[in-house]
């Protein structure tokens, strides 16, 4: 008899990461691609990011390309919305991936991997934003997630545009910050400011991730101590901190852990000690969540032990 397989995958606004694991949770082979945000990519950009994700992940752990799932469980970003959700359950179940499908946001996959008892705060900085929340009775709350358009303050995006902006009026003489204007230059081998009204509104146009490759560069230049940086950083902790506020207050959660997840969280110290610095006495202790397919795997895994 064939072994069980279950599957995690993490979709966000730059990455999508599968997990192949056992019947156990342990990881048998991971597989990666770029996004898979419904709002960035489409229906279509998801189911195809997906299906190269778990194709990666099968080669990775030496299992043939049809061999039967068990269970699979989806965080996907963009998808919080009941309708966003159903359209995409719907065009996922027809490719038969896993004999049970269970589709949820992204953040819900770092409070799983880094909340052991079930209930807590997720906080993700990514290409994106969002907090997540749920109390120990079940209630859920979220802040934040509305993607690069409408919200998603302090992600990478957001961290990328505001420099990219504070340099557009530094070329015009509007502002000072010359190392966020030579640093946006350098980053993109451009030669002159006026090369970046292409750059965005050409060759990136809707591309959030795109754009937010640069924050890094941003945050880099805050820890050396920018001050323009520095603001931004200061801005955008301010921001997630009042997002994680909001959904702790909503659900009165008090001693509530806090998972922190997405590229920029995890990769920048200086943002996370201003963030911490900004949060109330009621929230904590605070784990930094690497691998949200983890979450992915051990929700799975709940979900064949609940239907044995």
């Amino acid at each position: 008899m064939a072994a069980e397989l279950l599957l995690g995958i993490d979709g966000g606004g730059s990455t999508t990461r599968a997990a192949l694991a056992d019947a156990q949770g342990r990881i048998l082979g991971v597989g990666t691609t770029g996004s898979s945000n419904l709002q960035i990519v489409g229906l279509e950009g998801v189911v195809a990011a997906v299906e190269v994700a778990i194709q990666a992940a099968r080669r990775a752990a030496g299992v043939a390309s049809d061999a039967p799932v068990k269970v699979a469980c989806l965080g996907l970003a963009g998808t919080d919305r009941p309708g966003d959700r159903e359209r995409v359950s719907t065009a996922l179940r027809v490719r038969s991936l896993a004999e049970r499908l269970l589709l949820v946001s992204d953040s819900e996959l770092v409070l799983a991997a880094g909340c052991p008892e079930g209930w807590g705060l997720a906080l993700v900085s990514g290409t994106g934003s969002i907090c997540f929340g749920r109390a120990p009775d079940g209630r859920t709350a979220r802040a934040g997630g509305w993607g690069y358009l409408l919200g998603d303050e302090g992600s990478g995006f957001a961290i990328a545009q505001q420099a990219l902006r504070l340099a557009a009026r530094t070329a015009d003489g509007r502002a000072e910050a010359h190392e966020l204007l030579e640093a946006a230059l350098a980053f993109w081998g451009l030669t002159a400011p006026e090369e970046l009204v292409p750059l965005v509104y050409q060759r990136m146009p809707g591309a959030p991730a795109a754009l937010a490759w640069f924050a890094p560069r941003v945050l880099e230049l805050a820890s050396a101590g920018d001050p323009h940086a520095t603001a931004i950083v200061e801005e955008a902790a301010t921001e997630l901190a009042r997002s994680v506020e909001v959904v702790r207050a909503r659900l009165e959660l008090n001693a509530s852990p806090l998972a922190l997840g997405g590229g920029i969280l995890l990769h920048s110290s200086l943002l996370r000690e201003r963030l911490l610095g900004q949060l109330p006495s009621a929230v904590g202790p605070v784990t930094l969540v690497e691998e949200a397919t983890r979450g992915a795997v051990h929700l799975a895994l709940q979900e064949l032990h609940a239907r044995a």
